[in-house]
This record gives structure tokens, sequence and C-alpha cells, in this order.
């Protein structure tokens, strides 16, 4: 999912009109040239729900500040005239409306099957000690948290954050039917509508948060957690649909932070020219990835510098390791 607006603060999210548009036009060329048009890239404004009046009053005084925010919202409003009657929402919500979701499995099974049509895809292993494969001009490690023991020896730190996400389904017609009004649902956690398939709406719920899980494993109460917290936003008949939605699929997996939560791109430090790495996208890895694969790219190829807020060079350990 993908959404430039940071709820916390309710301010946009860094670098926010670059990377939707880097964003927007890679996955635009992705669907044309793996014949997925429409298929990979698709936008669901968010509404969120208000917890009290004086988040409101922070939200809509953004407006009155002419903040930068406002590009991608709206001013907040009454849940009567929101086009979400089922919700509940005695402060009200506000908008989003650059907002949606990436079908990430689609686009990687796509990927996958294209390289092998073209015969470019070769299954092996490979770690830090291999070094630049023989015959490659460059190698990028992407490996997320798999690489943080070899990254912490160079001074450069890896946080796993563990997240849950659920895959759940509703009727799309009859007393347990569930209408969010074509937006996904913020109330601290998020409730993302996907696709329909035989007589049922699917939907994302997600997400949970845990830095101490170093594994990626479900957890069966942070399921139950992640259904009672969206409980909450529903009135009386949805909220009873909400409770016999059916269970499609849990998952978890281990986000890569870095410390400052910005991505990392460049080459391996101590490593060979050509051992490069992107990693450290953390939560917003389907906004920033694309504007951190395009740094890596314009940096190797064209000699563009690498932007400071993903270069590794901006972490003390890492200048006092390998001085130039």
């Amino acid at each position: 999912m993908f959404n430039p607006v940071s709820f916390r603060r309710i301010v946009e999210v860094w670098n926010a009109g670059q990377h939707l548009t880097e964003m927007r036009a890679t996955l635009s060329d992705m669907e044309e040239t793996l014949g997925l048009q429409g298929e990979l890239l698709h936008d669901v404004p968010v509404a969120k729900v208000f917890a009290n009046g004086e988040y409101r009053d922070t939200w809509d005084a953004r407006w009155a500040e002419g903040h930068g925010v406002c590009q991608w919202a709206s001013l907040g409003e009454d849940i009567a005239g929101a086009q979400l009657p089922h919700v509940q929402g005695p402060a009200g919500v506000g908008k989003v409306h650059a907002a949606g979701w990436v079908d990430v499995p689609a686009l990687l099974q796509a990927m996958e099957a294209h390289f092998e049509v073209h015969h470019n895809v070769e299954h092996q292993t490979w770690n830090v000690d291999d070094g630049l494969p023989s015959g490659a001009d460059a190698l990028v490690d992407c490996r997320g948290v798999g690489a943080a023991d070899e990254l912490s020896e160079v001074g450069v730190q890896i946080h796993p954050n563990h997240g849950d996400v659920l895959t759940l389904s509703t009727p799309l017609e009859g007393p347990h039917a569930l209408d969010s009004g074509g937006h996904t649902i913020n109330n601290g956690k998020w409730l993302l509508p996907t696709h329909q398939h035989a007589g049922r709406q699917h939907w994302r719920l997600g997400a949970t948060y845990a830095w101490h899980k170093t594994k990626a494993s479900p957890d069966g109460h942070a399921a139950d957690e992640l259904r009672k917290h969206m409980s909450k936003v529903w009135d009386g008949a949805s909220r009873e649909a909400w409770g016999n939605a059916q269970l499609e699929k849990h998952e978890a997996g281990l986000r890569p932070a870095s410390p400052d939560r910005r991505p990392m791109v460049g080459p391996w430090p101590g490593q060979p020219k050509g051992v490069l790495m992107l990693n450290g996208l953390g939560t917003r890895g389907v906004l920033v990835g694309p504007s951190a694969a395009l740094a890596l790219v314009r940096w190797w190829m064209d000699g563009v510098p690498i932007p400071e807020e993903m270069d590794l060079s901006r972490f003390k350990a890492v200048r006092e390791r390998f001085q130039d």
C-alpha cells in the first residue's frame, strides 16, 4: 500500500511528490512491458477516521496554514457527507486521494516469467564473501534483513520490524456484505479493499509492528488484535458482518528498517567495485523503492551522485571505516 501522508503528525512523507511520480512511471512501464496494463497499480483513496475532535482540529489547521500535505488530502468532513454509510466516526474523517496499492505478487510472478522466457534467470546462492560473480559487471544485494549480520560488520544497521497482515473476505451481497465506499479505512490500522472473486470481496488488514521479533512468523494474538481493532469502526449491522469475515490468509514478514528510515543505496562498503546494495526500504517500500532503484541505476550508469539521504556515507560508522 502507498500513502503520501503520515497520519501520526499529519504531514506529507519524505519526498512524497518525487516518489509518487517515479513510482507511477516505473509501474506504468512495467505494466506495458509485462502485458499487465491496469493490473499492478490500483488507486484507492484512504479515509482516515479521526480519533477525536482534537485530532480533527489539527488536521483542519493544515489547510489554514497552507501546509504541503493539503495537496494529497482533503479537509475533514462529517461521516454523514463522506459517502461512508457504514463507518462510525463521531469526529469525522479526512480523505487522502493520492493513495492506493500495488499487486506485488503479480509483479514478481510476471517478472520471473519474463526473465525465464528470455533466459535471464539463474538460481544460485550468494553472500558478501563471494564478491562479484565471474562475468558480472555489477551485483545488487537486495536481501533486506537477510544481509543484517554482514552489514553490521561494516557499521551499517538494519533493524527487522516484524509485521502481521491478514487477507479476509466477505460476501458481495446479503446481510454479511461489507461496504467501505471504495476507500481504504484507517483507524490506526488499515483495511484495504483489493479484488472481488467468486462472489466475495477480499480485503487486506494490517498491520502490526514488533521490533523484538527477528524471525517472520504469523502471530495468532496479533491477528485477533487486528480484527478487534478494526471492528470499532463499523456501525451495528456492519460490525456483525465484520465479525463473520472469513480469514483467507495470515502472513508475516520483516521490514528492513534503517536507523533514519531512509533507503541505503550504493556500493557495498569495503567490497570490490560492482558489489552494490539497495536496502532499508522499511514500511514504505512500494513508494520509495522505485526512486531508490532509479538513484542506484543513475549513479552506476551515468555517474549521477546518489542523493545524500540514501548514500551510506551519511552514517558516521561507515565514514570512519571507509575513508576515500
